[in-house]
């Protein structure tokens, strides 16, 4: 198993585990992670991410410079 370190402020980390409920660093970065590898599968498959508000509305792609690339690895 990989060991990650970051430095990341720890006021952003705080915030993100009040918002979450979730109570560890490590869970937190596992999770984001998780979702950051979904991302990328999801590009690579020529896929668009989006986000809408809960009615269908108010849409906007999610752009991100790793994922653009993710689109152009084989």
């Amino acid at each position: 198993m990989a060991e990650i370190r970051l430095n990341i402020d720890d006021k952003f980390i705080e915030e993100l585990k009040k918002e979450t409920g979730i109570d560890k660093a490590s869970q937190l970065t596992a999770e984001a992670l998780t979702f950051y590898k979904w991302a990328v599968n999801e590009a690579r498959n020529k896929r668009v991410l989006i986000t809408t508000d809960e009615k269908g509305g108010d849409i906007k792609k999610v752009v991100m410079p790793t994922l653009e690339m993710a689109k152009y690895k084989k």
